[in-house]
């Protein structure tokens, strides 16, 4: 997944990942147009990558078959990744942990 030079938005805590990227937009205060905003279930198997700008909203989903992904877990609230951080952290490769 390609970041590019976005802001990239990491949400911690358990959510409910059956939301759409309406749904999940929708736990954002302020949604900011050309921000990714990341969110994964409490197995840390599966990310869900959400962005909104002019034309609607656009939502990824990656499971992972082995492993998972890691961070630094907080019981809520956000970390505010770089667009390099943001792309090691949805890799192939092992990731690494960010805070």
């Amino acid at each position: 997944m390609q970041f590019e030079d976005s802001k990239v938005i990491l949400f911690h805590g358990v959510l409910d990942l059956r939301k759409g990227a309406a749904g999940l937009l929708a736990l954002v205060d302020d949604p900011e147009p050309h921000t990714w905003y990341l969110f994964s279930n409490c197995l840390r198997t599966l990310m869900k990558r959400v962005r909104q700008n002019s034309s609607g909203g656009w939502m990824g989903t990656r499971r992972l078959k082995q492993g998972h992904y890691c961070w630094v877990e907080h019981s809520r609230g956000t970390s505010i990744l770089d667009a390099a951080a943001a792309a090691d952290l949805c890799s192939e490769k092992k990731p690494k942990i960010y805070d």
